[in-house]
Protein backbone atom coordinates (compact mmCIF):
# COMPACT_ATOMS: atom_id res chain seq x y z
CA UNK A 1 0.00 0.00 0.00
CA UNK A 2 1.67 3.51 -0.75
CA UNK A 3 1.04 6.53 1.40
CA UNK A 4 0.86 9.59 -0.66
CA UNK A 5 2.42 12.28 0.91
CA UNK A 6 0.70 15.51 1.12
CA UNK A 7 2.36 18.70 -0.65
CA UNK A 8 2.65 22.03 1.40
CA UNK A 9 3.76 25.27 0.04
CA UNK A 10 6.10 26.49 1.63
CA UNK A 11 5.54 29.39 4.32
CA UNK A 12 8.47 31.47 3.35
CA UNK A 13 9.48 30.92 -0.54
CA UNK A 14 6.24 30.38 -2.11
CA UNK A 15 5.34 33.95 -3.43
CA UNK A 16 1.56 35.38 -4.13
CA UNK A 17 2.35 37.48 -6.93
CA UNK A 18 -0.42 40.25 -8.63
CA UNK A 19 -0.68 41.62 -12.49
CA UNK A 20 -1.22 45.10 -12.74
CA UNK A 21 -1.98 46.49 -16.50
CA UNK A 22 -0.62 50.62 -16.68
CA UNK A 23 -1.28 51.88 -20.27
CA UNK A 24 0.04 49.34 -22.35
CA UNK A 25 2.56 47.37 -20.07
CA UNK A 26 1.34 44.51 -17.41
CA UNK A 27 3.45 44.16 -14.38
CA UNK A 28 3.76 41.08 -12.57
CA UNK A 29 5.02 41.31 -8.85
CA UNK A 30 5.43 40.03 -5.62
CA UNK A 31 1.57 40.90 -3.63
CA UNK A 32 3.35 40.68 -0.51
CA UNK A 33 4.97 44.31 -0.25
CA UNK A 34 1.51 45.68 -1.50
CA UNK A 35 -0.48 44.09 0.92
CA UNK A 36 2.36 44.79 3.82
CA UNK A 37 3.02 48.74 3.22
CA UNK A 38 0.26 49.79 1.73
CA UNK A 39 -3.37 50.65 3.57
CA UNK A 40 -5.49 50.88 0.11
CA UNK A 41 -3.77 47.56 -1.62
CA UNK A 42 -4.16 45.67 1.94
CA UNK A 43 -7.65 46.77 1.63
CA UNK A 44 -8.31 45.76 -1.65
CA UNK A 45 -7.11 42.12 -1.84
CA UNK A 46 -8.64 41.65 1.78
CA UNK A 47 -12.18 42.18 -0.72
CA UNK A 48 -14.11 38.85 -0.49
CA UNK A 49 -14.07 37.83 -3.46
CA UNK A 50 -16.87 35.56 -5.37
CA UNK A 51 -16.58 32.13 -6.08
CA UNK A 52 -17.64 31.53 -10.21
CA UNK A 53 -15.71 34.91 -10.72
CA UNK A 54 -12.19 35.36 -11.64
CA UNK A 55 -10.07 37.39 -9.54
CA UNK A 56 -8.33 40.61 -10.94
CA UNK A 57 -5.25 40.27 -11.05
CA UNK A 58 -4.49 36.40 -11.00
CA UNK A 59 -3.70 36.41 -14.88
CA UNK A 60 -2.30 38.94 -17.56
CA UNK A 61 -6.09 38.29 -19.34
CA UNK A 62 -7.36 39.98 -15.84
CA UNK A 63 -4.88 42.34 -14.53
CA UNK A 64 -6.05 45.15 -12.21
CA UNK A 65 -6.18 47.91 -14.36
CA UNK A 66 -4.67 51.20 -12.78
CA UNK A 67 -6.04 54.19 -14.39
CA UNK A 68 -4.46 57.96 -14.49
CA UNK A 69 -0.88 56.41 -13.35
CA UNK A 70 1.91 56.18 -16.06
CA UNK A 71 3.93 53.74 -16.54
CA UNK A 72 6.81 55.51 -16.00
CA UNK A 73 5.72 56.71 -12.52
CA UNK A 74 4.17 52.97 -11.30
CA UNK A 75 7.88 51.67 -12.73
CA UNK A 76 9.74 53.83 -10.34
CA UNK A 77 7.19 53.06 -7.53
CA UNK A 78 8.00 49.60 -7.76
CA UNK A 79 11.55 50.05 -8.04
CA UNK A 80 11.28 51.70 -4.95
CA UNK A 81 9.21 48.98 -2.94
CA UNK A 82 10.99 46.14 -4.50
CA UNK A 83 14.84 47.05 -4.41
CA UNK A 84 15.27 49.31 -1.24
CA UNK A 85 14.56 46.09 0.25
CA UNK A 86 15.66 43.97 -1.90
CA UNK A 87 18.09 45.23 -4.23
CA UNK A 88 20.96 47.17 -4.85
CA UNK A 89 21.28 50.56 -4.70
CA UNK A 90 22.07 51.51 -8.65
CA UNK A 91 18.21 49.63 -9.45
CA UNK A 92 16.49 52.74 -6.89
CA UNK A 93 15.03 55.85 -8.33
CA UNK A 94 17.49 58.25 -8.89
CA UNK A 95 17.03 62.28 -9.37
CA UNK A 96 14.00 64.50 -8.43
CA UNK A 97 11.86 63.22 -11.43
CA UNK A 98 11.74 59.43 -10.34
CA UNK A 99 11.47 60.22 -6.56
CA UNK A 100 8.84 62.73 -7.61
CA UNK A 101 6.57 60.03 -9.06
CA UNK A 102 7.43 57.37 -6.17
CA UNK A 103 6.14 60.23 -4.02
CA UNK A 104 2.99 61.14 -5.74
CA UNK A 105 1.65 57.29 -6.06
CA UNK A 106 2.66 56.85 -2.39
CA UNK A 107 0.67 59.55 -0.91
CA UNK A 108 -2.43 58.21 -3.35
CA UNK A 109 -1.74 54.91 -2.13
CA UNK A 110 -0.49 55.29 1.63
CA UNK A 111 2.56 53.58 0.90
CA UNK A 112 3.63 55.26 4.36
CA UNK A 113 7.26 53.95 4.85
CA UNK A 114 8.04 54.55 1.07
CA UNK A 115 6.35 57.77 1.33
CA UNK A 116 9.26 58.82 3.75
CA UNK A 117 11.78 57.45 1.56
CA UNK A 118 10.99 59.28 -0.80
CA UNK A 119 10.40 62.46 0.84
CA UNK A 120 14.34 61.94 2.17
CA UNK A 121 15.50 61.09 -1.16
CA UNK A 122 14.25 64.19 -2.39
CA UNK A 123 15.37 66.14 0.70
CA UNK A 124 19.20 64.68 -0.22
CA UNK A 125 18.97 65.73 -3.39
CA UNK A 126 19.52 69.48 -2.63
CA UNK A 127 15.74 69.89 -4.48
CA UNK A 128 15.17 73.40 -4.46
CA UNK A 129 12.80 76.22 -2.32
CA UNK A 130 10.23 76.37 -5.15
CA UNK A 131 9.65 72.37 -5.58
CA UNK A 132 9.78 72.25 -2.06
CA UNK A 133 6.51 74.55 -2.00
CA UNK A 134 4.60 72.99 -4.93
CA UNK A 135 5.61 70.20 -3.37
CA UNK A 136 4.79 69.84 0.02
CA UNK A 137 1.05 71.50 -1.14
CA UNK A 138 0.75 69.08 -3.87
CA UNK A 139 1.66 65.85 -1.16
CA UNK A 140 0.89 67.26 2.18
CA UNK A 141 4.75 67.65 3.61
CA UNK A 142 4.07 69.96 6.31
CA UNK A 143 7.64 70.44 7.29
CA UNK A 144 9.07 71.80 3.70
CA UNK A 145 6.24 74.68 3.39
CA UNK A 146 7.43 76.77 5.85
CA UNK A 147 11.54 76.72 5.63
CA UNK A 148 11.38 76.63 1.59
CA UNK A 149 8.97 79.92 2.14
CA UNK A 150 12.04 81.48 4.29
CA UNK A 151 14.54 81.15 2.19
CA UNK A 152 12.61 82.30 -1.14
CA UNK A 153 11.74 85.32 1.18
CA UNK A 154 15.43 85.94 2.03
CA UNK A 155 17.30 85.50 -1.45
CA UNK A 156 18.37 88.18 -2.93
CA UNK A 157 16.71 87.25 -6.35
CA UNK A 158 13.46 88.12 -6.92
CA UNK A 159 10.45 85.29 -7.44
CA UNK A 160 10.23 85.09 -11.25
CA UNK A 161 6.66 84.61 -13.18
CA UNK A 162 7.40 80.98 -13.58
CA UNK A 163 8.35 80.28 -10.65
CA UNK A 164 4.98 82.27 -9.45
CA UNK A 165 3.28 79.98 -11.47
CA UNK A 166 3.82 77.03 -10.47
CA UNK A 167 3.57 78.00 -6.64
CA UNK A 168 -0.39 79.33 -7.01
CA UNK A 169 -0.74 82.90 -7.22
CA UNK A 170 -2.03 83.03 -3.59
CA UNK A 171 1.83 81.20 -2.19
CA UNK A 172 3.03 84.22 -4.54
CA UNK A 173 1.54 87.22 -3.68
CA UNK A 174 2.35 86.29 0.34
CA UNK A 175 5.68 85.62 -0.45
CA UNK A 176 6.47 88.99 -2.58
CA UNK A 177 4.53 91.00 0.61
CA UNK A 178 6.99 89.18 3.02
CA UNK A 179 9.61 89.88 0.79
CA UNK A 180 8.89 93.51 0.73
CA UNK A 181 8.91 93.63 4.44
CA UNK A 182 12.04 91.83 4.71
CA UNK A 183 13.78 94.59 2.03
CA UNK A 184 11.87 97.76 4.06
CA UNK A 185 13.12 96.32 7.19
CA UNK A 186 17.02 95.63 6.06
CA UNK A 187 17.15 98.92 4.23
CA UNK A 188 15.68 100.61 7.54
CA UNK A 189 18.48 98.68 9.79
CA UNK A 190 21.04 99.68 7.07
CA UNK A 191 20.03 103.63 7.54
CA UNK A 192 19.98 103.80 11.44
CA UNK A 193 23.76 102.38 11.41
Amino acid sequence: MTVKNEISRHSNFYVSTVTFLVEDSLFKVSREPFEKESEVFCDMFSLPQGSSVVVEGTSDENAIRIDRTSKDDFEQLLKALLHRKYGSQPNLPHGIEQWTSVLKLSTAWNFERLRQAAIDALTESGIGAVDRVVLSQRYYIKNWLLPALNELARRPEPIILEEAQRMGIDIALKLASVRERVTIRSTFSAYEL
